[in-house]
């Protein structure tokens, strides 16, 4: 056979041999493109199955948030949730790679579904209502069941789904290696049939296709960095091109899924953690830890003193706010401490960016000779963001970069308003909150009697606590009036329901029962009245109370009560007792009798009246606080006033659940010696 037949078999065979490596690689490309396909699909799936999970979280925070609180705005997230959970979670449903798992995605589905519709809908009209059932713990517990169950499919959920992605990316690696197999195969073949050509084969195809496996084997293995030399002719020049496309398209997708998970985990985070207390200054605590140093290196809030009670200063421009929290990566920042007045801008209802300080000749020119010392700091991007609530300003939020190289851009601003409009609602709700447990509390003082003036042989004393919750601060009363000089009248009680109502008919009762003192009424009488009077009241209201009427000069005490605690007494020889008396039904009932009981007291002896405030707490059986207040009681107190301030100091919890009133009386004076 001459050479060139022998050539041109060489050259056919070299062909075919070729020709076969080519079509294998070719074949792995397209496979590995569509792994890359399928991996994107699955991200894809990944990423709304978070999304959908962050559904159930709005769902479950703002239906939480209103039956605690029962403020409206927390319904506008759960309102959100509920809307476009069905779509959403339909739309993961489609996303779905496998059979499984969209049978898995089904059942979230339909549990999410389940979800609002049984138990989050219903839940919140309870709780609209006022009915007490949407604040107890068998709808706790089921919500908790609801969710974790959920939870827990997302799991399963997200775990297949990263087992899934990582399969395909192990074929996409195995159809790589099989390729390179047999590109030196048919390379091999080709050195042996001319020696020649073998030259350019390896130096043409089998070096590139080797370093092509190399960056293929890489990529598998999660270094998206490594590139391709595009240096080569023809098909292996578009080879290295396509390999570098996937790496930059690869390493892109992995970094915007791992900022956007980031961004989610921040936002996430944020709404779980702000708000925690009913506390404006905490809140503002918390909304620092939470940013700093994931988000900005230096956070300042400031809170406008209109909304903080405190009178604006008459001077400047504009609002002005007190700062109360500052946090940063370190502790010497040059910005204003916390408790200083800080002028608030008012001219945007948005975040203003200022991604350049240096090269802002605006801001520069606003803040005057602290822009030098913030620049000289290091300082060098700026996000203020208002904090709006009921479309009124209650404040504003600075978020600095120093440390961090980059500058704040759209997506920081964007996620800059969402917290902010999370932590503007909280500390709303911390301020009413505040401002209601004041105007309660001022309420209720000022309706309950300052000083006493007994008969002389009659001493008293008494205390009031308020509860430390302002949902608590409730309708606890107590009164001491003189009959005449041996005779007065004692009086406490309790209205059922707490705030500014409840005060308000404490107030109404005390002028009643002041009023039918003065008829000398007998004490199961009076009780009689004061329940006709709660009947003629707008509303079902109830109360408690105890009245007695003690005479010094008979040495005798007549005592009926209306529901409330029994009463206490003290025997000059300092032995302590409950007074056993009919309990009668709390006023307001209506129909009701009630028992005067004569007690006989010796000179000397102590009543004391009180209200469940002192003796009902929720980790303490009833017998025992009742037990342990009668050992207190227990021996002779010369001093009425430090008896008083000894029953508060060990009985009363800390802090207080529940208002507290004490009235303490001794009848008589004790015979000599």
């Amino acid at each position: 056979m001459g050479l060139v037949p022998l050539t041109a078999v060489a050259g056919g065979l070299l062909a075919l041999l070729i020709g076969l490596a080519f079509t294998m690689l070719l074949w792995s490309i397209i496979g590995l493109g569509e792994s890359t396909a399928a991996d994107r699909h699955a991200q894809a799936a990944l990423a709304q199955a978070r999304t959908v999970e962050g559904l159930v979280v709005d769902l479950e925070t703002g239906q939480r948030g209103f039956v605690i609180t029962g403020e409206k705005q927390f319904l506008e997230p759960w309102q959100t949730a509920r809307t476009t959970f069905s779509g959403q979670a339909q739309q993961l449903v489609h996303l779905s790679t496998t059979a499984a798992q969209r049978a898995l995605a089904q059942h979230i589905r339909q549990a999410g579904e389940s979800l609002i519709h049984d138990y989050s809908i219903p839940l919140v009209a309870a709780a609209s209502r006022g009915d007490p059932r949407a604040h107890g713990v068998a709808a706790t517990l089921e919500g908790k069941r609801r969710v974790d169950a959920l939870r827990k499919q997302f799991d399963r959920y997200d775990s297949t789904q990263q087992t899934l992605i990582a399969a395909r990316e192990s074929a996409a690696n195995t159809d790589a290696r099989e390729a390179v197999v047999a590109a030196s195969i048919g390379l091999a073949g080709s050195m042996l049939l001319i020696a020649t050509f073998a030259g350019y084969v390896i130096r043409a195809v089998v070096w590139p296709v080797r370093r092509a496996a190399d960056v293929a084997s890489r990529l598998a293995g999660g270094d998206l960095s490594v590139r391709m030399p595009e240096t080569g002719r023809g098909e292996i020049g578009q080879l290295g091109t396509a390999f570098n496309t996937m790496a930059r398209s690869l390493e892109e997708s992995r970094e915007q899924a791992r900022h956007a998970r980031k961004r989610l985990e921040l936002l996430y985070e944020a709404g779980v953690v702000i708000g925690t207390t009913l506390d404006a200054k905490q809140t503002a605590q918390e909304l620092v830890r939470v940013l700093v140093p994931r988000f900005a290196d230096f956070v300042t809030v400031d809170l406008a003193l209109p909304v903080l009670l405190v009178d604006e200063p008459p001077a400047g421009h504009g609002a002005w706010a007190r700062r109360v929290a500052l946090g940063g990566v370190r502790d010497d920042s040059p910005l204003d401490p916390v408790d200083s007045q800080i002028a608030l801008a008012t001219g945007s209802a948005g975040a203003t960016v200022v991604p350049d300080l240096q090269a802002s000749p605006v801001w520069q020119a606003h803040h005057g000779d602290q822009a030098r010392t913030l620049l000289d700091y290091g300082m060098h991007s700026l996000i203020t963001v208002p904090l709006y609530s009921r479309r009124t300003l209650v404040g504003a939020i600075g978020l600095w970069r120093a440390q961090n190289p980059s500058p704040f851009g759209e997506d920081e601003r964007s996620d800059a308003e969402e917290i902010a409009a999370k932590a503007a609602v909280a500390i709303d709700n911390a301020l009413s909150y505040a401002r209601e447990h004041d105007t309660a509390l001022t309420l209720q003082r000022s309706l309950l009697p300052r000083s006493f003036d007994p008969p002389g042989r009659i001493e008293i004393a008494h205390r009031y606590l308020p509860a430390s919750d302002a949902s608590e601060v409730g309708g606890d009363w107590y009164d001491v009036v003189a009959v005449t000089a041996d005779k007065a009248a004692l009086a406490i009680g309790d209205v059922m329901g707490h705030g500014i109502p409840a005060a308000a008919v404490m107030g109404q009762m005390r002028s009643t029962l002041r009023a039918l003192v003065r008829l000398d009424l007998p004490p199961d009488q009076l009780l009689h009245h004061l329940d006709q009077t709660m009947q003629d009241l707008d509303g079902p209201i109830l109360a408690t109370c105890l009245y007695g009427v003690c005479d010094a000069a008979a040495n005798r005490c007549r005592i009926a009560r209306a529901g409330h605690p029994p009463p206490a007494l003290i025997t000059p020889d300092g032995t302590a007792r409950l007074i056993d008396l009919p309990p009668g039904a709390p006023l307001g009932i209506g129909g009701i009798s009630y028992t005067t009981t004569e007690i006989p007291v010796a000179p000397g002896t102590v009543l004391v009246l009180y209200t469940d405030g002192l003796v009902e707490t929720r980790d303490h059986d009833l017998d025992e606080r009742l037990a342990e207040l009668t050992h207190l009681l227990a021996g002779t107190h010369p001093s009425l006033d430090e008896l008083a301030d000894t029953l508060i100091n060990r009985l009363a919890p800390t802090p207080a659940q529940d208002d507290i009133a004490l009235l303490i009386a001794r009848v008589g004076t004790p015979p000599p010696g």
